[in-house]
């Protein structure tokens, strides 16, 4: 028997090693992976609510998480001639995407340059103050003499407390 004074008698014959885990180390692993995933994927609204800056990641992997239940389609910009510069007309819905009433907020319009550049802005109040679950309703904005170079029209709800500066009122 070999005796070593730091670990005591049997040191180095017939000992066995100790792996951590063994077999069942990677299984718990993957397992662990498998539940972390699941809830980042289940929780992903709640992710969201808490650190907004996760939205783009989770549209970035094709699952975009709408926590205001609300969706602005197939908005269209036109410019009418007019006897000065022209009106831009912008027509869309807003569609509520869920089995309940939401309020609808109101709605923010940009005009942009070439350049991605804001060049004016302004608001206006939702067609209806609420909509019902599924709801779809059109909304319709008019700017008389719009600025020139504008390349494109952002239509997005204004943030809460933004009251912004209507200028219609959508009949």
């Amino acid at each position: 028997m070999t005796m070593n004074p730091k670990f005591g008698a049997n040191c180095g014959q017939g000992s066995r090693r100790w792996r951590a885990g063994g077999a069942a180390g990677p299984a718990f692993v993957l397992a662990g992976l498998v539940v972390i995933a699941t809830t980042a994927i289940a929780a992903r609204a709640a992710i969201v609510a808490i650190a907004p800056a996760t939205a783009a990641l989770y549209a970035g992997v094709g699952m975009p998480v709408n926590l205001q239940g609300l969706a602005i389609d197939d908005v269209r910009a036109t410019i009418t001639p007019s006897q000065s510069q022209g009106e831009l007309l912008v027509t869309g819905e807003i569609a509520n995407l869920r089995d309940e009433d939401i309020s609808a907020p109101p709605l923010r319009l940009a005009l942009r340059g070439a350049d991605g550049r804001e060049l004016y802005f302004w608001a206006i109040r939702p067609p209806k103050s609420s909509l019902r679950p599924r709801e779809r309703v059109p909304f319709r904005a008019r700017l008389a003499a719009p600025p020139a170079g504008v390349r494109e029209v952002l239509v997005k709800f204004a943030a809460p407390g933004n009251k912004g500066a209507f200028t219609e009122t959508p009949s």
